[in-house]
């Protein structure tokens, strides 16, 4: 069994680097980082993480604007936008965008931890895996 592999995506070096070490203490295994979206894209395209947590607002190309580059690559990997906005127009833009969730950054912890685990769920679904042998939940 592995753990689910993330790739984290935040223009801000010291939030991404904090998220990426919180995540890897929670179990997860963080296989790449990115600065920006154009970043974001080519690394999930040679990753093909199981999960892209992904700023909303970035330079270069924003995260609702990577989100569908990503999907067209890595069908299979699910995108989690995060956002400081708690917005409805904002989430239905994500989802729009193919996104697999839309969460405000300043929420409750655990509700990441279970889009992660939902995201990680779903993509086995996508990929007609059953059973734990895939991925560790």
């Amino acid at each position: 069994m592995r753990r689910p592999r993330l790739l984290v995506v935040d223009d801000h070096d010291m939030l991404r680097q904090a998220l990426a070490e919180l995540l890897a203490q929670a179990g997860f295994d963080v296989v790449g980082e990115a600065g920006d979206g154009a970043d974001a894209v080519a690394v999930a395209k040679r990753l093909h993480p199981d999960v892209v947590l992904m700023d909303l607002r970035m330079p270069v190309l924003s995260g609702l604007d990577a989100a569908p580059l990503i999907k067209e690559a890595c069908p299979d990997t699910q995108v989690v936008l995060l956002s400081a906005f708690e917005s409805p127009a904002l989430e239905q833009q994500a989802l729009d965008a193919g996104c697999f969730a839309y969460l405000v950054k300043g929420g409750p912890p655990g509700d990441l931890r279970l889009a992660i685990h939902r995201a990680v769920a779903s993509r086995r679904a996508l990929l007609g895996l059953s059973g734990s042998a895939a991925v560790d939940l």
